[in-house]
């Protein structure tokens, strides 16, 4: 995939770090014939620039205790939508919210330890919520893919 307004380079040290975020600065430069001290100054700049925003792990959320996951489509009040997603964003279980066109409101991704947990989220954290209309929750039963964001 050409990523626009990246050089060469640099689509490659993104390339190498998407595959392997832990890979030195070193070994890069050894890849690319180039030093490590070019390759902190590339990765640097793309990190002042905003095209890198973090650098992470993926856990292994399961062996973490984390057995459900579940997809939320939340519908809520216009005048509510605000409120609710920042509240929402702010729970420990709740991996990614977004506001959405069409009836749901609000799409959000949650990881939570069991089905208690669920029932507990879903009527303690969700349904409380002011302007909350309707919650459709879908639990995850078989991943095919898992991206991290742009697939490279």
């Amino acid at each position: 995939m050409h990523l626009l307004h990246l050089d060469d380079t640099d689509q490659e040290i993104i390339r190498l770090l998407h595959d392997n975020g832990r890979m030195s600065y070193a070994k890069i430069g050894e890849l690319l014939n180039l030093s490590r001290v070019a390759i902190q100054k590339r990765v640097d700049a793309m990190v002042n620039n905003g095209i890198i925003e973090n650098f992470t792990v993926r856990l292994n959320t399961t062996k973490l205790g984390k057995s459900i996951s579940a997809f939320f489509e939340v519908e809520v009040e216009p005048r509510f939508v605000e409120q609710a997603g920042a509240l929402l964003s702010e729970e420990p279980e709740v991996i990614s919210i977004y506001q959405m066109t069409g009836p749901s409101s609000l799409h959000m991704h949650a990881l939570l330890k069991d089905e208690e947990a669920l029932e507990h989220f879903l009527f303690k954290k969700i349904y409380v919520l002011e302007g909350i209309v309707n919650v459709n929750t879908h639990m995850v039963i078989k991943r095919f893919k898992q991206g991290t964001g742009l697939e490279l």
